[in-house]
């Protein structure tokens, strides 16, 4: 495992026996030493068919698989069709690999935004020729 990209980051996380409320979930991805690499939000209103995965850390090969489930839970949660919003402000790693996951996910009716990408996002997206095939919005997510 490679990890010379990113350092352990302060996501916030809700204290033990803290609940979230419906429609929402927070998760972490944290090696078997302990280094919390990425954090997933998500949040959704069903009503109008819309969820936002909010992402902050690291999104690499290590965490491609976990995000991929992330994603797969926003969507689920959104109904179909719907339209997920995927957060990409606080990224602070972008692979190729998830770049190519927010490409070629399957989304079975669900609409894909990609909202607010960092800097280095928004280089990872365009250098791969996703940012011309995804839908960008730099505007904050609706919900």
């Amino acid at each position: 495992m490679t990890d010379h990209h990113v350092d352990h980051i302060n996501a916030p996380t809700p204290p033990h026996g803290i609940r979230l409320p419906d429609g929402q979930a927070l998760d972490d991805f944290v090696t078997d030493d302990g280094r919390l690499l990425l954090t997933a939000y998500t949040r959704a209103d069903a009503d109008s068919r819309r969820a936002v995965l909010q992402l902050l850390g690291g999104i690499d090969a290590l965490t491609v698989p976990w995000f991929r489930e992330r994603l797969d839970t926003a969507i689920t949660m959104a109904g179909r069709p719907g339209t997920v919003y995927v957060d990409l402000h606080s990224v602070t790693f972008l692979s190729a690999a998830g770049a190519g996951l927010l490409g070629s996910s399957n989304r079975g009716g669900t609409e894909l935004v990609v909202s607010q990408p960092s800097p280095l996002a928004r280089r990872v997206l365009t250098l791969t020729g996703l940012a011309g095939a995804l839908r960008i919005d730099p505007a904050e997510p609706p919900l």
